[in-house]
Order: structure tokens, then sequence, then C-alpha cells
């Protein structure tokens, strides 16, 4: 017998060896055992599941148990440790991926310009057009932290839908002319039918109906193929329950094979014949033959546990059909390397059963030529994929030392409230409680039991766990280095950082190959639509995201943003610091999704100041004395001030016109006390004057000398951004 390499060779027939692939794939799972052990214990360390585990979080005697330590009725409480842990680091990687600074840079072009519109195209992909990305991050996360390894499966989805619509025989006409002229002719109602049948993809049954009620009415209740989805998506995986790699792989992308397995209903596979051509006869076999029944092979482990019962359900015994998609990297006579997919299920593999024994087998179709699939392991002190720890087997001890210490802490208080009772024996009392008689006859022969002392130890001994457990993961706690807490924390963001890029390499060339040549979107917070245009086919971007933890502490970037004010103003004396967008931004970490919708653009900006300085400058003419706000673009204004000033008529107009003079007078002093208090600001943090420009320096931030009403004021040198 050839070996399972051999057996799985590409076969230039076509046809693959299916029962080769069922063997490799429960070899696979059988050599994963002990490895699917530990991610059980994870599971259940995580979500604190124990034997004996009860409702009221205290210890019972069962049947064949034997009795409880200490005593029935003792603490049995849940300390959730490890899942806080988790749960912590879940939800800062969800956060930092929404704030993160997205990058995209050509690999071989320096278009910036079309590097802009990627990256803008990239944000508003992940954001908006593939729904329930943050959900499958999540996951993949939380896979990460509970299991070790994080999976996504990147695919493209295109989901077509029927709906049934009533088309008259003129559009009919104009989606088959032929089909209208045959309409014209009784004689032609067999043939008819059968090109109705193929044309709207029914039966023949169906098709003559809808032909009957075209000839009655003059409309037909047709089915209409419609999309709902075409567009990349990713899906996590577990890497216990639903991938698996060999257990010797070093790196995922150049293994042999790989085995997705998916649970599906029957009526989702007999979806299947008509939406992905799978073979019609092996789902009726399959659903016939293997419906309800465990197929998981040799390894059967309990994922779906009652919380308070220990009652079990395994996944593969319910009404679902496990199917394996089983991917191999494969090379054809003519040397050409592919990665092939069939589908296939374990218990149906010989000819016997059914003509084909598999689903469908083809050759993947993405452009890319790597599995679908971005792995990423929690550790990195072992070349090999499987050999990697989680956060519930670190942290078992630490979690299992803080249970008995809270469980000790609690039955210590239910001794305290209610201690042992001494009495003689063959007397105990028949009642007892808070004013109840009970008769002795020698004093103290009914009594409580000494207690255990409260130990303060014991809470010390609590917060040291607590400490040394967020310490080693990277939580902030008293006492924790904050420094050592940012590293840990930095290092798991970049790792995650990592890992999404990757997806986002396999998305935007699924999105070339795949997607429209031209689509519009719209960035959050702006309101004018982008075009965007696919562009060559193999146009490659490298995709990065940044973030620094330092940003989840608010202090942090109130004195960031302070340093970086006092740099700007100290040293940029040429204004090559785009300040637009250092504020976009600073605003955007600050106040995630914020920036886009508050900030405005320079052009826009500028021409709002313009117009509200004209309505102003009205007022000022019809006797409205202005109210000049601290927070204003004072240089773009008075500029515009200056300039409507430097008109002859508007000149003499105020020399003639005292009310007017007055009015313009003191307008042009609140201007510039405002100019000055920004210039004191500024001279605050340098310790030095600024350089002066102009004349007047108004826009550049020097105060105006007074409102020039004898002549042309020098031109302003420059506007202040917006």
């Amino acid at each position: 017998m050839e070996s399972i390499d051999e057996a799985l060779e590409f076969d230039p027939k076509g046809n693959p060896d299916v029962e080769a692939l069922a063997q490799a794939y429960q070899e696979t799972r059988s050599d994963l055992g002990e490895f699917m052990e530990q991610r059980q214990d994870d599971y259940d360390q995580r979500f604190q599941i124990w034997p004996g585990k009860t409702k009221d979080n205290r210890k019972h005697s069962r049947s064949g148990d034997g009795e409880p330590f200490p005593w029935d009725g003792a603490s049995d409480l849940s300390c959730n440790l490890i899942d806080d842990v988790i749960r912590s680091h879940v939800g800062m990687l969800t956060s930092v991926l929404k704030r993160a600074n997205l990058v995209a840079t050509p690999v071989e072009s320096e278009d910036v310009a079309r590097a802009s519109v990627v990256q803008n195209f990239m944000k508003w992909m992940l954001q908006v057009k593939m729904e329930n990305v943050t959900r499958e991050y999540e996951r993949g996360f939380n896979h990460l932290m509970e299991k070790g390894i994080m999976v996504h499966y990147v695919y493209w989805e295109q989901r077509d839908q029927k709906v049934l619509e009533k088309v008259d025989l003129q559009e009919i006409a104009q989606q088959v002319p032929e089909l209208a002229e045959m309409m014209l002719d009784e004689a032609n109602d067999a043939m008819l039918s059968e090109l109705f049948a193929a044309q709207y993809e029914v039966s023949e049954k169906k098709a003559a109906a809808m032909l009957k009620e075209l000839r009655l009415n003059g409309k037909a209740t047709i089915p209409i193929t419609t999309t709902i989805h075409n567009r990349p998506a990713i899906r996590a995986l577990a890497c216990d329950e639903d991938i698996y790699w060999p257990s010797w792989t070093m790196e995922p992308q150049e293994a042999p094979y790989v085995f997705l397995a998916v649970h599906y209903t029957a009526e989702q596979l007999r979806a299947k014949v008509a939406t992905d051509k799978w073979h019609e006869d092996w789902v009726e076999h399959v659903i016939e033959t293997t419906k309800g029944k465990n197929t998981g092979g040799e390894v059967n482990f309990n994922r779906e546990r009652h919380r308070t019962g220990n009652i079990n359900r395994d996944l593969s015994d319910d009404d679902t059909i496990r199917t394996i998609y089983a991917f191999q990297r494969l090379v054809d006579e003519d040397g050409i390397s592919g990665i092939y997919c069939t589908v296939f299920h374990p218990d149906v593999t010989g000819g016997h059963e059914v003509d084909k024994p598999w689903a469908k087998h083809e050759l993947l179709p993405y452009r890319h030529g790597d599995y679908p699939f971005v792995v990423t392991k929690l550790e990195e002190f072992s070349k090999r994929l499987y050999e990697t720890r989680s956060y519930p087997e670190i942290g078992k001890s630490w979690e299992s030392q803080l249970k008995a210490e809270m469980d000790a802490a609690v039955d210590r208080l239910s001794l305290s409230t209610l201690p042992p009772l001494e009495h003689p024996v063959g007397r105990a009392p028949s009642r007892w409680g808070p004013g109840v008689k009970v008769p002795y006859r020698t004093p103290g022969e009914y009594r409580y039991a000494d207690v255990p002392r409260y130990d303060g130890s014991s809470v010390e001994m609590r917060e040291n766990i607590r400490r040394m457990t967020f310490e080693y993961f990277g939580r902030n706690y008293a006492g924790i280095d904050p420094q050592d807490v940012a590293n840990k924390q930095q290092s798991l963001v970049d790792k995650s950082f990592t890992h999404v890029r990757q997806v986002m390499d396999q998305v935007w060339s699924l999105y070339q190959q795949y997607g429209s040549d031209s689509e519009y979107f719209r960035v959050i917070g702006v309101n004018d639509v982008q075009r965007f245009d696919k562009g060559e086919a193999g146009e490659r971007y490298d995709f990065y995201l940044q973030f620094d933890v330092g940003l989840l502490d608010g202090g942090q970037i109130v004195d960031r943003v302070k340093a970086i004010s006092e740099m700007v103003g100290a040293l940029d004396k040429n204004g090559v610091v785009d300040t637009e967008k250092l504020l976009s931004m600073v605003i955007e970490q600050a106040l995630p999704g914020a920036a886009d919708k508050i900030i405005q653009p320079r052009e826009t900006a500028i021409n709002k100041a313009v117009e509200e300085e004209r309505s102003t400058i009205a007022e000022l003419v019809a006797g409205v004395p202005p109210n000049v706000r601290p927070n204003d673009a004072h240089e773009t204004k008075l500029q515009v001030f200056q300039q409507w000033m430097q008109q002859p008529d508007i000149q003499m107009r105020i020399q003639e016109d005292e009310a007017l003079r007055g009015r313009v007078e003191n307008y042009f002093q609140q201007r510039n006390f405002q100019i000055q208090q920004k210039q004191n600001a500024q001279i605050g943090r340098q310790g030095a004057q600024p350089t002066q420009f102009g004349a007047t320096g108004a826009a550049q931030g020097a105060p105006a000398q007074g409102p020039p009403t004898q002549g042309p004021p020098a031109q302003a040198s420059g506007q202040e951004g917006y």
C-alpha cells in the first residue's frame, strides 16, 4: 500500500484520494491529542469548570465522590482571575485596533496620492464593507490568549439569493428576445418550458407553470437571482475545534495539507448543490448515512458544558454534519504549485458508497497562492506551531492558590458566624439560636468550640497572587512598574497588529482579484464621497498599523500634546510642520473617530472665517458692536478686516463717522488683545519674543499697532491653519 504522502500527490485525472485524505485527517487529530487535552484544560480553567460544581458555589457530597473537603457545604468559589486578565487584554486589543493609524505604502511606485486613497479605502473596507470584522477579531484575540494560537480564515464571500418578482412579456423580451418570439406559437410550449427552466434555473414543472401564468395574465412570477454579498470576509477559527495542521508543522504556509472542519445542517448541504456546485448524490448520501453521528475521529472532547452541572454535549452529536475541507499544496505535471481544496466526509471514502466520494475538488482560485489562513502564536520559544502556552496554562497555579485562599476565607467566616457546638453526649439541644434557653447541669457543658482567629496574612497572600499574575501578563496594579506593563502591552499589540497586517495583505489581494473596477466610498466623518479605482492587477502595498499603548492613558496624551506644542512653537521657525495633520492625529488618539468629524479642511476653515468676518463687518457698519471670541481665527479675520479698510471710500467713511470710528477702534483693540494673549502664551513657553514679520505682524502672531485708517496696511505674510 502506498504511503499517505504518496497518495496525496497530484492526480493528473483530477480525482482526489479521499480515503488517504480521511486517514491523514484522523491521524492528524490523533497526533494532536495531547495539545487538544491541554486546550480542554485551558477552557475549564478559564471558565472555572470542575467536576461537582454546583449552582450555590458550595461543596456537596455526591454518590461515589466521597465526602467533600473540609465539610459538606464548604465554599467552592470561582475566582475568574485568568478570565479577568484575558477579558482585559482582549478589550485593549479591540480598542487599539479601532484607534490605530493605518498606513499604506506602495511597494513599487512612489505615488503618495494613490497610497492615501488606498489607505482610506481600506479603512472603509474594514469599518463598513466587511461586516462583523470587529467580532471576528475579538474572537481571534480570545483564542490567542485562551488557546495560545490565533487563526483567521480570509476568503471572498459571494452570496446570491433568489427572490420572486412579477415580470411581463416585454421585460422577458428585453432579457431573452428569443423567448418572446417563441411565445407567439403555442406549439413551442415544450421547448419554451425547457428554455425557461434553463434561463431561470427552475424545474421544468415550475417552468411550465410560469409559462401558463404568462399566457393567462400577461405576467409571470419569476425567480430573480440577486447578489447580497460580494466582498472579502474573515472568520476566526479555533485551533482545537475548527482547523488542524499536522502536529509537526513549523510554518503553516509551508504545510503539505491542512484540514478545516465545518458543521452543516442538511438544508445547508443541499443549498451547496446550487450555490457551490457540490455533487448532489454525495450530499444526499452523506445526509442519509451520517446525520447525527459522531464523526469527530478518535479524539472527542466536550467543548460545550453546562456551567453548573458538568453536563456534557458534544457538537458532533447533534443534527449537524461534520464536513471536512482539505487544503493541499500540490504540484501538477507541469511543475506549477497551487492550493487544491477537496470537500469530503471522513465516513464516506469509497467509490462503492457513491460514484464520487467527495462534494467538490478544485484548484483554489485565489491569486495570492497561499493558504487562506493567517496564524499567530502567543509564544515563539519553539519553531513548532503547536508548541506554545496559553494564559490559563501559565496562570493555573496562581488561580488555584487564589481560589484556595478565597474558599478558606469564606469557610473561616462561616465558622465565626456559627462555630461547632460542644454538648454532652446524647443531650444535643433541640433548638439553637439567639434567645434560646438551653438547660445544663454543669457550667460550660454547652459551648461553642474555639474557631481559628482572623489571619491577616491571607489577605496579603491574595494581593500578592494578584500582583504576581498581573505583573507577569502586563496589567496595571499597585506596586507594578508602569513601564514594564507598557512594554508587555506594546509587545502584545505589535504581535496582534502583525497578524492583522497579514490579513489585510490577503484582503487587498482578494479585492484586486474579485472587487469592482471602481467603487464609491465615504470616509467616516467626511461628507464628500470618494471614488476608488482598483488600479492595475498585482498592484501591491505594504499595510502597517501603528499605536502607542501609552496613549491609553489620558494623562500621557495631555503631557505629549503639551510637549509637542512647545517643541513645534520653539523649533518650527519655517513652518515645516503640518499643524493640521498634527492636530488631527492628536485628536484621533484622544477621541478615536472624532478627528474626521470635528476638523475641517484648511480651505473650508479659511472660507468659513472669511464669511464670518464679512458678517461681522456688516454688523459693525450697521451699529452692532461685535463680540470677539477668545478661541477664534484671529489672524485670518484681521487680515480680511484690514483688506476691507484698504478701500479708499471705507477709510473716508471712518474718518467722517465718529461713531463708526469708535466701533472700529474698539473692535480692533479686542482682536489685537486676543492676538497679544496668544503671543504671551508662546513667549511663556519659549522664554523669548517670537520673530516679527511684516509691518503689523498680525498673521504671524504679533499684535497690530492700531487701526490703519491713514493708509493701506501691510499685507499679512500668511494665514493661520485650521
